[in-house]
């Protein structure tokens, strides 16, 4: 019986599986690669595939097996998972134009042009262009805060100085002593 690998060199746990993130093919499987099984049935579906829907199709019509027919369409003709849209938003810049843009999306979820799936997509869209737009005025903000803070600490040193060397106004020269 083969003794289990040390902790020290492997990056298996003790249970003899790889460690999160770490496999025995660091480089690991090459991208766009597929799976041989599923190219295998994927090219027997698709040579047969006038075939499966004649036969699929008669069963639908002349047995009622509408489950036949169901799965050789599901397989052949697989359900869309995004459309594009086409929806002319109006730029975010400013919170009255993300108003109009989300305005403009119900518009459209109610004229049929997007569903509302769509729609709550784009919304979110411009809610994240809205965060992001009042990520940068609060950041413009803090740097004019800032300048402003660094005036008034310079005035107010200024008031200080003027205030030991025992002039009224910091502007005036010191007195001769």
């Amino acid at each position: 019986m083969p003794s289990p690998p040390s902790s020290k060199s492997s990056k298996r746990t003790p249970n003899g599986q790889w460690s999160r993130g770490v496999s025995g093919n660091p480089a690991g499987r090459p991208v766009g690669s597929r799976n041989k099984s599923t190219l295998f049935l994927e090219e027997l579906l698709r040579s047969q595939q006038e075939a499966l829907i004649e036969k699929a199709v008669d069963l639908a019509l002349h047995k009622d097996d509408t489950r036949a027919l169901t799965l050789c369409i599901e397989r052949l003709l697989p359900a869309l998972k995004e459309r594009r849209i086409e929806l002319q938003l109006p730029p975010v810049r400013n919170h009255q134009q993300a108003t109009e843009a989300l305005t403009t999306i119900l518009t459209g979820i109610g004229e049929g042009q997007i569903t509302p799936g769509e729609g709550a997509i784009l919304a979110g869209i411009v809610e994240k262009q809205q965060r992001a737009l009042e990520t940068q005025r609060a950041e413009e903000m803090r740097q004019e805060l800032e300048q402003q803070n660094g005036r008034m600490s310079a005035e107010l040193q200024e008031l200080l100085v003027g205030s030991i060397d025992g002039r009224s106004n910091p502007s005036d020269p010191p007195p001769n002593v």
